[in-house]
């Protein structure tokens, strides 16, 4: 079974106009609000490859329920833990450029940390936890170091993709993978990473710090992934127009963890969570599961 963490979700207000002018009245041409957050997107993709899912996290006020309810009418299994405060709402404006204002999110204390701990405790043996976002600002970079230990599962595989701090922190808990793109790798390194060859010494040291497997997201270019046994893979990304890539690198994750999760080589499941990722950048919102199928023959066809 596979369990996704998202501490801090978000009701994504979608706002699509043909131009976006700072400081005048905009009209919107299209909206929509869908449930958003890593964790929460991971599921959804795990579900359309017919993979299923437990969704854990925090969720508050009206807006938690609400969050909760659209995750369950897609077909997911739920087990939120309610705190204090308001669920929050992410404003992303699509027009010549993509604009993005994220809500703060809800009071998180550490008894909550505790009680999403105890869910955890009671997940199947040898199953995979995705850790993934951002965590309140109420709680610190440690929050996930905090979950695990007192969660105390040494038998679950952590797949971990957070950024900045708390993926620092968090290698401490020697992460069975890591997904960081380009740009998170170039803050957690502190220097440039111009080529492939620059992006693999960045992730074998990543390995040096507690990461036993690194999948790296270079949008456009595709992906790459560097293995405990020492095997480097890279998979090019299909040719396509990129309409949105909200939700590409957490499709990305989820394509290649379902691809593990039937068995698969780790090179396969590159390559199916490269058509993931590329499948949702090629559209509005998280791609289908035929997309995927379909966008993954194609590069297998013309590899």
């Amino acid at each position: 079974m596979i369990y996704t963490v998202t501490l801090n979700p978000a009701l994504d207000y979608i706002m699509r106009a043909e131009r976006f002018v700072l400081g005048a009245v905009n009209r919107a041409r299209g909206e929509e609000i869908l449930p958003g957050g890593k964790g929460i997107n991971v599921s959804y993709v795990l579900r359309e490859l017919g993979i299923p899912s437990v969704a854990l996290g925090f969720a508050a006020g009206f807006t938690g329920d609400e969050l909760e309810r659209m995750v369950r009418a897609r077909g997911i299994q739920t087990e939120f833990i309610r705190v204090l405060g308001s669920t929050r709402i992410n404003v992303k404006v699509r027009a010549e450029q993509e604009t993005d204002i994220n809500g703060c999110g809800p009071l998180a204390q550490d008894k909550d940390i505790i009680a999403l701990a105890h869910k955890l405790q009671a997940a199947e043996a040898n199953s995979v936890c995705v850790l993934s976002g951002s965590a309140p600002a109420s709680l610190s970079s440690d929050c996930y170091v905090r979950l695990f230990n007192q969660a105390d599962r040494p038998d679950m595989r952590i797949a971990l993709d957070a950024s900045g701090a708390l993926l620092r922190r968090s290698l401490t808990l020697g992460p069975w993978l890591i997904k960081p793109n380009r740009e998170e790798l170039e803050e957690l390194c502190g220097r440039a990473l111009a080529g492939k060859e620059a992006v693999a010494c960045a992730a074998r040291e990543l390995r040096g710090l507690g990461a036993r497997n690194v999948l790296v997201s270079l949008g456009e270019a595709g992906a790459c992934l560097f293995t405990e046994d020492g095997k480097e893979y890279f998979v090019s990304a299909p040719q396509g127009c990129a309409i949105d890539t909200v939700g590409a690198g957490d499709s990305l994750l989820a394509g290649f963890l379902a691809a593990k999760e039937c068995g698969a080589s780790d090179f396969a499941a590159l390559e199916q969570g490269v058509a993931a990722g590329s499948a949702t950048a090629f559209r509005i919102g998280l791609a289908t599961g035929e997309e995927i199928g379909s966008l993954l023959k194609c590069m297998r066809d013309h590899g």
